[in-house]
Formats: C-alpha cells, structure tokens, sequence
C-alpha cells in the first residue's frame, strides 16, 4: 500500500495548485480538516455518501468541499482510464488518494 500511495503524491501535489486546495503556497485550515476526514467518513459512512456529502453544493461550508472530490478523482483518473481490468477497487483506490492528498497538503502553509 505503502507504494500506492507515494505514486499518487506527485499527482497530489498538482492537484492542490490545479483545483486552487492552495493559494500561494497556503491551504485554508478547512481544507486540511476536510482532507482529513475525508477517509475516515469512507470508512464509516461509505463512498457513495461521502462523496454526495463533500459535493453538496447548498452546504454551509466555509471552503469548497467539491474540490477535495475534484482533486481525488484527478489523482486516479490515468490509472482507471488505462487499466481496463479492475485490479482493486475503486473504493481502495479512492482511500490511497485521500491519504496521498493529506500527506502532500503537509507541504503547504497552513493558514
């Protein structure tokens, strides 16, 4: 698992400067909870109602959930478009992106 999720940290680290998850090196304290969290609640509560939760619009949120959606899915996005065959689930590789989302974010100034 260990080198699943490394391969995804570079493709992390674009997708916090491509879905603006970081301004000028900083990532909003929201956005570092809301990646946090983001496992946690695919474990608990499953994909499918995490992934409807983070990309309700009409939320009160302070930041823009959708975009921790955006960033995951840009992560993964080669490797199930090439891979014909399923070789583990989507599920898995959605957690391995989170985790490789929330250690690149690390990288950036919180504020």
């Amino acid at each position: 698992m260990r080198n699943r999720i490394e391969n995804y940290i570079p493709r992390a680290l674009e997708a916090i400067e491509k879905f603006h998850i970081a301004n000028n090196g900083e990532v909003a304290k929201q956005f570092n909870g809301y990646i946090a969290s983001f496992g946690a609640s695919v474990r608990q509560a499953g994909l499918l109602a995490t992934v409807l939760f983070y990309a309700n619009e009409q939320s009160n949120a302070e930041e823009d959930r959708k975009k921790i959606i955006e960033a995951i899915e840009y992560i993964i996005e080669d490797e199930i478009v090439k891979n014909n065959r399923v070789e583990r689930s989507i599920r898995a590789k959605v957690e391995d992106a989170a985790v490789a989302l929330k250690l690149s974010v690390r990288t950036f100034k919180l504020i």
